[in-house]
């Protein structure tokens, strides 16, 4: 399973893997970035509104003052810049306000929070930056922000210029506020000696002010921008954390998706190969659960029961009742471990040959030891029995073969001397004498016995075989001519039935021939009073099938299982020798001759060679 994990993960491409973290890092870097200049835009907008707010309320002061001294009849040039300072000490009791002064053009503090800094020079950083101002606002009040840093403990800078306070200004106090007014030791003046002091006195006080240039500067305390930007930037971490952790664990759950989809997979192909297997295994395979209902079913099963695969999983063990064999396994069986059982039975079926079959019964048990069903297997041994009974043929006719070919050289020499003197004898008789005819007789059946002999060798000693490549159908033609005017003799109708295109065959021509002979001239005498005589080719898996099938008498059951046995023969002069032949010329060419055949229905030969 270690390994199934470790091939899956070094199966995914470094570029994917390569691909996802770059966005992912894109996603975070893109969310942490816009978070924070927002949150910092956001503290600037802020600490710039309250530094603008006390920028105007400074310079709506100033200028009420003036009005104020107007009223007391101060000296304008001493009495303002003492009023704006103490504006100005009370507007930094303002929270967060560090500082706030009154610079004029050069840089000179003319009023600030702090008495003690008053005609004090400002910094060059903040000198220049009061420059900057002045050279944008163009006249108007313009606002104009920094983060000094040049001090010990960094402030927010604001600045705006002072309003000029020009002609303008002057006619609006003369329309607005010249008239009947309380004087300064509690009488009233008359507008016109009111009029004649202000215009003496405050106009050249007012101009000599409006010609000179002056800025609000007002410093804040950045702890609290610094807390929100600190606290910002630990929730950014924080928050990169947490996607980096989603990534991670979406990540993962995208390799575990993959795994779980690649391991149903893998598990339906499994299911998909197991159920194959079993259904194309070559052994019947029955299994019913504890409580008798079954729970396997496969194709080999069904061949021999007769019931279907959707028939037996919708049943229980009962099913199989017409069975006696398998009913009487599954019965022994019962609902709990039993020992194993193993039992040979004879299926018969009506369009095939009988099947023996070795039924074999085991228990299921789980790995407590616990039983949780019984298990039946049905094994074909056709086949097996089939191979033994050729063994033991093989066998038989090799001790045969070896005792036939010492007989037959033992009896040669005997027949050689017998047949000369059988010679000798006849030529001492005279042609009319019934000596000679004894002599005669006993000549030729020496030489019969001799022809046997020799037969009886040619089947002992190994065939040599002329193998060439030629066409099968050429030689099933050839046999069939040959043997035409015999069947029409003998009544019977001669039907071929050969396929197109049939592939030649490696292999010994003459001995082929041979064999067609024989089975033809077999299948025409077991048809006395005429029949028909079918001849079929055709290829199959590579090898060349021939049937021959005569609709004659037919061999019994326990003959047919002797027909290639040397010597053995049904008809009354027969050698017994032409089936065995015939079997052994098949073999040699590595095919295989069967023999089907009921008596009273005929008899199929059918030959097998390799093309």
């Amino acid at each position: 399973m270690k390994f199934l994990k470790r091939h899956r993960l070094a199966s995914v491409s470094p570029w994917v893997l390569a691909a996802a973290c770059g966005l992912l890092t894109l996603i975070i870097a893109v969310f942490a970035v816009n978070n924070y200049r927002r949150d910092k835009a956001l503290m600037t907008d802020i600490l710039l509104e309250k530094g603008a707010t006390l920028i105007r309320f400074v310079a709506s002061s100033s200028r009420n003052s003036i009005l104020g001294g107007l009223r007391t009849g101060n000296s304008l040039e001493s009495m303002w810049p003492e009023n704006v300072q103490r504006i100005l000490e009370h507007a930094s009791g303002h929270p967060g306000v560090a500082f706030l002064a009154l610079v004029d053009e050069q840089g000179v503090i003319v009023a600030n929070s702090v008495p003690e800094d008053r005609n004090r020079m400002v910094s060059a950083k903040t000198r220049s930056f009061i420059a900057a101002l002045e050279e944008d606002s163009m006249g108007s009040r313009t606002f104009s922000f920094r983060i000094a840093s040049d001090k010990k403990t960094p402030v927010f800078q604001i600045a705006a210029m002072l309003p000029k306070m020009g002609s303008g200004f002057i006619r609006q106090l003369e329309a607005t506020h010249l008239g009947p007014m309380k004087g300064i030791r509690g009488g009233f003046r008359s507008s016109r000696s009111f009029r004649d002091a202000f215009t003496k006195s405050w106009r050249n006080d007012l101009e000599k002010l409006s010609k000179q240039r002056f800025v609000i500067l007002v410093e804040l305390d950045m702890a609290q921008f610094n807390q929100r930007l600190q606290r910002q930037k630990l929730e950014i971490i924080i928050l990169s954390i947490v996607l980096l952790l989603v990534g991670i664990g979406g990540w993962l759950s995208i390799l575990t998706l993959e795994g779980l989809k690649g391991s149903q997979s893998r598990l339906r192909h499994i299911e998909a190969f197991r159920d194959i297997l079993i259904s194309s295994l070559p052994v019947g395979l029955i299994a019913i659960d504890h409580n008798g209902k079954v729970i396997l079913y496969n194709n080999f099963s069904q061949e021999f029961t007769g019931i279907t695969e959707e028939q037996a999983m919708d049943a229980d063990s009962s099913i199989f009742q017409h069975i006696p064999e398998i009913s009487e396994a599954f019965e022994e069986a019962g609902n709990a471990p039993t020992s194993a059982y193993q039992k040979e039975v004879q299926v018969e079926s009506e369009t095939e040959e009988s099947h023996t079959l070795q039924l074999n019964r085991l228990s299921i048990v789980d790995r407590e030891d616990k039983f949780v069903g019984t298990l039946l297997l049905m094994q074909d041994l056709s086949q097996v029995k089939k191979l033994e009974e050729d063994l033991r043929r093989s066998e038989r006719l090799a001790a045969l073969g070896k005792m036939a070919a010492g007989v037959a050289h033992e009896l040669r020499n005997p027949l050689s001397s017998i047949k000369g003197l059988a010679l000798v004898l006849r030529s001492r008789f005279q042609e009319e004498n019934g000596d000679r005819e004894t002599a005669t007789i006993l000549v030729q059946e020496v030489e019969r016995l001799n022809r046997s002999i020799s037969e009886l060798l040619d089947y002992a000693r190994p065939q040599q075989l002329k193998k060439v490549h030629f066409d099968i159908d050429k030689l099933l033609n050839k046999a069939v001519s040959l043997m035409r005017i015999d069947a029409e003799t003998a009544g019977v109708e001669l039907r071929t039935n050969f396929e197109e295109n049939l592939p030649t065959v490696n292999g010994d021509e003459d001995k082929l021939t041979q064999v067609l002979l024989n089975l033809l001239l077999n299948g025409i005498q077991a048809m006395e009073n005429g029949g028909t005589l079918d001849v079929y080719a055709g290829a199959t898996d590579r090898k060349i099938q021939i049937v021959v099938t005569d609709t004659g008498c037919g061999i019994s059951e326990k003959d047919l299982a002797r027909v290639f046995d040397p010597y053995f023969t049904t008809k009354p002069d027969g050698t017994g020798l032409g089936m065995a032949m015939s079997a052994k010329i098949i073999e040699e060419h590595g095919g295989e001759i069967r023999m089907q055949s009921k008596t009273g229905q005929g008899t199929s030969v059918i030959i097998e060679i390799p093309c």
